[in-house]
Parts: structure tokens; sequence; C-alpha cells
């Protein structure tokens, strides 16, 4: 489970900015919530951003997928020479050429058999040239709290040093000799094996969910292609109320026009290109609805299909994956193109009992439907940008708001931050 995220100087994020998906002590609640032992704290299941359209809410998602990225790419997809990725925050001179930061603290082997639970801590800062900074604590508890540096990594100028504390065990000096300084340790450890970091990297690489809702029909497909939880997948299209009985997957034909123009096109791609393979790309599936009519059932493409019922499709099944598998859901307007009710129940989804692994969602919407039917405090963060441009994300339970009180209203009314302020947008024509 995912306890805190930050980012500093990222897009828009200048100043170091969290969201942390702890729970307040002062909210009473009875909807899910996870423990955490060691901490003594507990993990909510969401964090919903609000805010003003270009007040940083995007970024804070492109963020998560940055730092996952990172981790997941860094050493096997980038040579020796490849600039490291990096979007510092570009309104003044002295932040464009700082590092960019990513931070988080989250917990592993939440469910395993003989129910230990690993608490860490896991950074690191870069420029476009290198990783200037990484770090990787464990959080452990036994008559009372403590923090274990397992490694901390500083390169300047190409010279890279790790030191690495006596917890971590494996081949740790080898395989920091081929830690380039365009790419990270973690990432360099879990290509070559180590057996306790290649349990930290495999919570970013597969625990992580950053693109949920971004699919286009071919994904969506083929991920249904021998989908485990196809009948799950099935029921939740059916109870949306979206005509949608069933569905059914195709071998995509290519059109003959467009099989001779990627055959010229990739030709004269290897004529410059030597080792350009132009072989056949791989069959891709093509995916129909099945819809009940006066006249029995009747498939529809998926083109045919409404945005709503398209973007359900895109977004349910890495939701089903991760309360199955216990993992995060990250979602840029969850309520794009859906109705508010489909959008207060897939927020229920996290919040049903069925989610016994921890699964959680963070997501940016503009729809206040949620704050009136289902968000706790604590669960409800606000996107602002300062006067000098800068985004700032700010708690619900900063602001004195009784857990009794109508939340939607409070912020309609603009008593807390993370609505726009827009007039009637009248202009003078002229002709």
């Amino acid at each position: 489970m995912l306890l805190r995220f930050g980012v500093q100087n990222h897009l828009s994020i200048r100043d170091r900015q969290e969201i942390v998906l702890t729970a307040a002590k002062r909210i009473s609640r009875t909807g899910q919530v996870m423990p955490v032992p060691i901490l003594r704290e507990e993990a909510v299941p969401l964090a919903v951003v609000y805010g003003a359209n270009a007040s940083g809410k995007s970024n804070l998602v492109t963020a998560i997928r940055a730092m996952r990225n990172h981790i997941v790419m860094s050493h096997k997809s980038r040579d020796a020479d490849d600039p490291v990725p990096h979007r510092p925050f570009l309104l003044d001179q002295a932040s464009a050429n700082e590092p960019t930061t990513f931070d988080c603290m989250f917990t592993i082997n939440d469910h395993a058999a003989d129910g230990t639970q690993e608490v860490y801590e896991y950074g690191f800062a870069c420029t476009d040239a290198e990783y200037t900074q990484e770090w990787l604590r464990r959080v452990v508890r036994h008559k009372r709290q403590t923090t274990q540096v397992l490694f901390d990594r500083k390169t300047k100028n190409g010279e890279t040093h790790i030191t690495f504390g006596s917890r971590l065990r494996g081949e740790n000096r080898s395989i920091a000799a081929l830690t380039r300084p365009n790419s990270l340790f973690l990432s360099a450890a879990a290509q070559n094996n180590h057996p306790q970091l290649h349990v930290v990297h495999r919570q970013f690489a597969q625990h992580w969910q950053p693109s949920a809702g971004e699919r286009t029909e071919s994904v969506i497909a083929n991920s249904l292609d021998g989908f485990e939880r196809r009948d799950a997948f099935v029921e939740l299209m059916r109870q949306a109320d979206l005509g949608v009985v069933d569905f059914e997957l195709e071998d995509y034909q290519m059109p003959e026009d467009e099989r001779e123009f990627r055959e010229k096109m990739f030709r004269t791609i290897a004529e410059y290109v030597g080792d350009f393979d132009v072989s056949e790309p791989p069959s891709r599936k093509q995916l129909r609805f099945s819809h009940a009519g006066s006249a029995g059932t009747c498939s529809l493409d998926f083109d045919f299909e409404s945005r709503g019922t398209q973007r359900l499709a895109a977004l349910a099944i890495p939701m089903l994956n991760a309360i199955s598998a216990g993992r995060l859901v990250i979602v840029d307007e969850l309520d794009a193109s859906l109705h508010h009710r489909l959008s207060v129940a897939l927020v229920r989804l996290f919040r049903r009992t069925e989610n016994q692994r921890g699964a959680q969602l963070i997501t940016t919407v503009h729809d206040t439907a949620l704050l009136r039917e289902e968000l706790k405090l604590d669960e409800v963060w606000l996107a602002e940008k300062d006067g000098t441009g800068a985004s700032r994300f700010t708690p619900l339970t900063d602001y004195h708001i009784r857990s009794r009180e109508d939340i939607e209203r409070v912020y309609r009314e603009g008593r807390v931050g993370g609505a726009p302020i827009v007039g009637d947008l009248a202009v003078a024509l002229e002709g």
C-alpha cells in the first residue's frame, strides 16, 4: 500500500508537495481502512484531488507515472549517453536548473501467509544528465519504531558513490559498479536479480497502475483476451446500466489498402535503418459488446459504443485487477464521460468488504457528487496555483470543517480552496 507520495520541481509543482494516504485519527468512519501496525497507523483506500482547470491535478498524476517509469526503465531501457527524463518547473530560472525529486513510503507483504508487513521509504533526485541522489530505508518496530538505512547514493559530475547499510545483503558492490549515472541503483539491482531489492522494485513495476482509463480498443481487447476476471467484468458492465450483457473478441482483419501502405512504409524505413524489423506485427483483437434487444442479442463494434461505455471498459480492467491483487490505481479525471452515479460506484469498489488486499485509488475529479455521497475529509485534496504559477496540494483536514457538514456545499461556496474563480466569460466582439 502507498502511505505517502512526494514530488518537488516537476512541471507546475515547484515546491515539495505530498499526498498522504493514512487515516486522520480525529475522523470517525465505518468504511474500509487497512492497518499498518509498524507505524500504528491505518491506510485509506482513496485520495481524490479536486481543483480548477490548470491547477496541477494532472501533473500530480504524471509525477506518479514518472516515478514508476524511472524505476522500471532507467537501467534496462537507457544507453549510457541517454538523457534522464526531467521536466522541471520553468516559470523561474532557479527551478529550471534544479533537480526533480520523487519520494514515497509504502508497505510490502501486507497479506503474506506469515502475517509479516514491511514499510519502506524510497526516493531519488535527477537532472537531465544523472540521478544526483537515491535512497532506500526500512521502518521497523521492535520495542519502538526505528529506521534502517539500506542504501544511500550520491552522484556528481558522473561520479557515483553508494553506501550500504548492514541490513542490505547481496551483491551490492558488484551491482553498484554496473550502475550508470543515468540509471537508478534499484533498477540495476532488479535487473541483476538482487533478491532483497527485486521485491522492492516489483512493488512499483507490478503494483502501481498509473495509466488507468487511457486505453485504446486494441489494448482493452488484448487485455480481455484470456482475462481471469471475465465474469466480474461482464457483471460490472451489466450493472452499469449500459445495455451491455456480454462481449466477444475477433481477430482484426486488416484492409488490403492498409496492409499495402504498411508494407511500403516498412520497406522505406528499412532502407534507412538496416536492422529494422519488417515482419508482420502481432495479431490484435477487435472488441464487440453484446446488447439485448427486442429481436435478441446484437453485437456492436467498439466504435459504436458511447464514450462512457468505452471509458468504463478501460477503467474496469485495472480496477478489478487492483482489488484482486491489492494494487494502486491512478486515474486522471475519473469522472470524464461518466455519469456521477457511475463515478460514485467505482469509488465504492475500493470501500467494499471485497477489497481485502489493500487496493487503493488516487484520482483527480471535477464532479462534486463524490463529496456529497462518499468521501471523508482525509480522502480529499485540493489543488491550487499560487501567484507565481506553482501548484500546491492541501488536504481538506487542514480546514475547520465539522464532519457532519455538507462538504460539497462548503466546496461550492468557496470556503475552501480548489474551486475556480470564473466570470461570465463576456467578451466584446467587433463586426
